[in-house]
């Protein structure tokens, strides 16, 4: 079994009640990746779908639509507080056919019923991603396909240099994690990622850039909250006082300028959208 214990308190502590607060918002600058992913991934009428990482519940939604009454969707993440409020989203929507389990993707004994497995940038956080891919893996019907977003590298993804190098300017930074550690950008190099899935039994791997826009905020006032609530930021800040908080979204605010223009804030991004089946 796989130790996911750092995420698995983070995402049941701060950072699922910011992004439960933040749901609307991070709905809206999340929605260009879901939709790539949805893209390629198409869920069918009657299929049963996998969701790992679901959080607040917004691909599990979509793709709850896409297979109707005849189909069934189950979104899992480790956070409860996110699942709950994916649980009221479905509800009121009118979508029995998605449901939400509280669930460590890499450990949880997955009947092998699904016909597809997706995530949008939620399978980049595993502490043995051959491990939990094998987990994974074994949750697909044979003939079973997977799809999923990642982050591609650090210096393609403006979103994150940004706000980070920003807040440097105010509070420490911490030392780069290793290339392929657990965190946003476990998977940046494709070779890697074909190496995870090929191990865990997985054929056909392909990897595909995707370079949707990351809409931050529609001013540099949400953008600047956004980043500091929500973004990669908001754990440099978790034990700090108001003050320097503040000093770190002014900082934010004011590098976030040279991006603000009609369409709100908006700045580079890409990602990788990964192919596989059983």
């Amino acid at each position: 079994m796989t130790d996911n214990t750092e995420q698995v308190e983070f995402w049941n502590g701060a950072g699922a009640d910011r992004w439960v607060r933040h749901q609307e918002l991070l709905d809206q600058t999340l929605e260009p990746y879901g939709r790539a992913l949805l893209d390629v991934a198409r869920p069918q009428s009657g299929e049963c779908v996998l969701d790992v990482g679901c959080g607040c519940g917004w691909t599990s939604l979509v793709a709850a639509e896409a297979v109707g009454a005849r189909g069934a969707v189950l979104g899992i993440d480790v956070s409860a507080p996110m699942l709950e409020r994916a649980r009221q989203r479905a509800k009121a929507a009118g979508l029995s056919n998605a449901t939400f389990t509280v669930a460590d993707a890499s450990a949880h004994p997955f009947a092998g019923t699904f016909d597809l497995l997706m995530s949008r940038f939620g399978i980049m956080f595993f502490a043995d991603p051959v491990a939990a891919f094998s987990n994974l893996r074994r949750a697909l019907r044979p003939h079973g396909r997977a799809t999923f977003v990642c982050w591609a590298p650090v210096a393609d993804n403006h979103w994150f240099r940004v706000p980070m190098a920003s807040a440097g300017t105010v509070v420490p930074l911490p030392e780069p994690t290793p290339p392929g550690a657990p965190g946003p950008f476990s998977f940046a190099d494709p070779a890697r990622v074909r190496e995870v899935l090929l191990g865990a039994g997985f054929a056909d791997a392909s990897v595909e850039p995707s370079s949707p826009d990351f809409a931050l905020g529609p001013d540099l006032d949400a953008a600047a909250t956004n980043s500091v609530e929500t973004g990669p930021v908001s754990r440099l800040l978790l034990e700090v006082d108001e003050p320097t908080r503040a000093r770190v979204r002014a900082a934010i605010r004011d590098a976030l300028n040279p991006y603000a223009g009609p369409r709100g804030v908006v700045l580079p991004a890409k990602t990788w959208i990964v192919k596989a089946q059983t």
